[in-house]
């Protein structure tokens, strides 16, 4: 075999190594700024006993992102994450804003008080509401990149003494990185949303 040749081929093997090594680094370095794999930050009361809860009412979300109707995307996945659980009841969403606007609630406030929370429960027959906000939800760009990213926090607050019995904030990122580098890792909103709300859960229900 002609050593010209052979150093050649050696040369080019050497190279495809050091391209898979710097696209590795490449990895190592960018994908945590795509994917938050951390977890929630949450609260529940030291004393509180959930068993007496039965059913909960889910107050419309306040909307901070720039995408119409990510609130009731949010909410519809909150309702069922606490129906798959088989922890409590949900009354239907059209029921509790009838509720609420007859007894003052304001949606575009996002605040239900302690007067409002204490008659709308009794109405309602509901021992909490899950009461929230939606931060991000939708496609976030850094750059020339673009991957998606759902933000969201939530509380559950006892309807006759408004007490905060739980409260989690949890922000997840999508690690599209990946799929543009070996075409896989890709995720939805929808994807991310389910991810985000059942992990928030865990850290009640655990």
């Amino acid at each position: 075999m002609n050593l010209g040749i052979f150093g050649e081929h050696m040369n080019k093997i050497k190279m495809n190594k050091v391209s898979c090594i710097k696209q590795v680094i490449l990895l190592l370095v960018v994908l945590p700024l795509f994917y938050n794999c951390s977890g929630p930050m949450s609260y529940v009361h030291p004393t509180a006993d959930l068993a007496y809860i039965k059913t909960v009412a889910i107050v419309s979300l306040k909307n901070l992102t720039q995408k119409e109707g990510s609130e009731y995307k949010v909410m519809n996945v909150v309702a069922a994450e606490v129906l798959r659980r088989g922890i409590f009841d949900v009354v239907e969403f059209g029921e509790v804003d009838k509720v609420l606007k007859e007894e003052g609630f304001k949606k575009k406030e996002g605040v239900i008080s302690k007067s409002i929370a204490e008659r709308a429960g009794k109405r309602l027959n509901v021992q909490a509401f899950i009461v929230g906000t939606v931060e991000e939800y939708g496609i976030s760009r850094a750059g020339s990149s673009s991957y998606p990213e759902v933000s969201a926090s939530l509380k559950l607050i006892d309807a006759q003494s408004y007490k905060i019995l739980w409260e989690a904030t949890h922000s997840v990122k999508g690690a599209t990185i990946l799929d543009r580098l070996f075409g896989i890792g890709k995720k939805s909103p929808s994807d991310l949303c389910r991810e985000l709300v059942g992990k928030m859960f865990d850290t009640l229900f655990e």
